[in-house]
């Protein structure tokens, strides 16, 4: 992990816009994680983003498939984690190329909503992020304390 993560952003969202060559910027305060390459995953599991991991995050969601399963189904998980993983590398001015399959994958067009979570940053239509809340069941609030002192 680069000596700056001490710095990163665990949190927060940016709307990106797309170059003529399928570039990204990565804001900067959400590189401090990422290095000189990032693996970006087709999130089979939602179908509706992006996922970006850093090398080291990539690897423990790696490794967390071999505790999660065995046997024929552990190949078959393997597979289906490699046969929708990319690697790209960071450009000096913090961009990422994707795909044009990846951004298909998640209807992306011109721009992407940028997500950051602690361990990865998430590429999102925005619509497509702003419909999820609207369908989703959302669980009950009333317990979700803001203050960091109780």
């Amino acid at each position: 992990m680069p000596a700056a993560a001490q710095q990163e952003c665990l949190g927060g969202r940016e709307l990106r816009k797309f170059d003529q060559l399928n570039r990204i910027s990565i804001p900067t305060k959400f590189r401090a994680r990422y290095g000189n390459t990032v693996y970006l995953f087709k999130n089979f599991q939602s179908k509706d983003c992006i996922v970006v991991y850093s090398e080291e995050d990539y690897l423990k969601v790696y490794d967390g498939i071999s505790k999660s399963y065995t046997g024929a189904a552990l190949t078959m998980v393997q597979r289906l984690f490699l046969d929708n993983i990319d690697m790209a590398t960071v450009d000096k001015a913090g961009r990422i190329t994707l795909k044009p399959d990846f951004i298909e994958f998640a209807d992306l067009g011109e721009e992407a909503l940028v997500i950051c979570h602690p361990d990865r940053l998430e590429l999102w239509n925005q619509a497509r992020w702003d419909a999820q809340f609207k369908q989703s069941i959302m669980p009950d609030l009333s317990a979700f304390n803001l203050s960091p002192r109780s």
